[in-house]
């Protein structure tokens, strides 16, 4: 089965192809939300924070916010992209 990379850390956790599956990604907690998707600078909706603050965020502490660490894991190993643009602002 095909994975999807989360729009927040870039790893492969997502069934389905984001943006909008609200699925939550066990390595950064981020909730799939279109709306943060198209305007990567809106606060709410599906997770507090916006997703530019959410992938700031993951870069340095590993986590969308400090309450979610509890909820974190380390990527497996089929989660990890080819390419290397995770956690990107692209």
């Amino acid at each position: 089965m095909a994975k999807y990379p989360c729009p927040c850390c870039g790893f492969l956790t997502l069934d389905e192809k984001p943006p909008g599956t609200y699925y939550i990604c066990p390595v950064c907690f981020w909730e799939d939300d279109r709306v943060q998707f198209d305007d990567p600078d809106y606060r709410g909706g599906a997770n507090r924070g916006s997703l530019r603050e959410a992938r700031e965020n993951y870069r340095r502490i590993g986590a969308i916010d400090e309450n979610s660490l509890r909820h974190v894991r380390a990527p497996l190993a089929d989660e990890v992209p080819p390419s290397s643009k995770v956690g990107s602002d692209e």
